[in-house]
């Protein structure tokens, strides 16, 4: 077993990935997708009070250093920058790591091998084998709590979260083996695209989607691994909840204000 513990060695402050932290203390936490993209919108959603928000790069229009600038205003805002890639290669892997992102949400898993590709690309040896750079991470290098390259990569080891979905039937079938793989911290269940592989398309009140998303929440319980779900209102999320889910993501930024929009319309008009 690769052993993660470590102790700080300089007084500058390290990575430090405060999702993490709550997560670990017993909190509930709760996130929001980011599609439109943008400063502001960044800034909109830490002052709303969200604990993460997931940069969409498997839906939304973000290249690496659209990105990078989320990145570094949810740093500033005090909200913590995810990212959802797109596909399980070195470049998406080890580009938006090396950026800044503090996790990654990984979409379309089947298999278990390529979950342990995933834990290959995202953490350094001896758990993993991506490739050292110095980035904006450590100011380059020159952060002195990133003198000492071993410290460094093992402290990037603990702090980044690596968040398989199980959205598939195939990561469904086998979620225990994917939550045994050392590395990967917990498991994000997709509700919508769950219900399809499952028969039973948007059906979110079928009694067979929800025993898997239970069934889910249980191996994570048993693994001792995080357990984030999406929602799509916040009647779901309080649901999710309550049935013991460490982390929601509610909706996304976009539907967020044009509901608000709607809603300021239909106020200012009496509608």
């Amino acid at each position: 077993m690769y052993d993660l513990s470590f102790s700080e060695t300089s007084s500058v402050p390290a990575m430090k990935n405060e999702l993490k932290e709550k997560s670990l203390s017993g909190s509930k936490t709760l996130g929001t997708f980011l599609e439109m993209g943008g400063a502001g919108t960044v800034e909109c959603l830490s002052r709303g009070g969200f604990d993460y928000l997931i940069i969409d790069t498997e839906h939304g229009p973000f290249s690496v250093e659209t990105a990078a600038d989320c990145i570094r205003v949810a740093e500033y805002g005090g909200i913590t920058p995810l990212v959802r890639i797109c596909e399980i290669t070195r470049s998406s892997v080890l580009r938006m790591l090396d950026v800044g992102a503090k996790g990654l949400v990984v979409p379309n898993i089947h298999t278990v091998d390529q979950v342990k590709e995933l834990v290959r690309l995202a953490k350094f040896a001896p758990l993993g084998q991506r490739g050292f750079c110095p980035t904006r991470v450590s100011c380059w290098g020159e952060d002195s709590w990133a003198a000492d390259a071993n410290s460094y990569t093992k402290r990037c080891n603990y702090e980044t979260l690596i968040l398989p979905q199980c959205e598939t039937a195939q990561a469904y079938e086998n979620i225990d083996e994917i939550l045994a793989v050392e590395g990967v911290d917990g498991i994000f269940v997709g509700p919508c695209d769950l219900s399809i592989a499952l028969g039973v398309p948007f059906e979110f009140d079928s009694p067979k989607l929800k025993d898997a998303i239970l069934h889910i929440l249980d191996a994570c319980k048993r693994a001792n691994k995080l357990s984030f779900i999406f929602a799509g209102s916040p009647e779901a999320a309080r649901e999710w909840f309550s049935l013991g889910f460490d982390s929601v993501t509610y909706s996304l930024d976009a539907s967020i204000f044009v509901k608000a929009c709607r809603k300021a319309v239909s106020e200012c008009k009496n509608l």
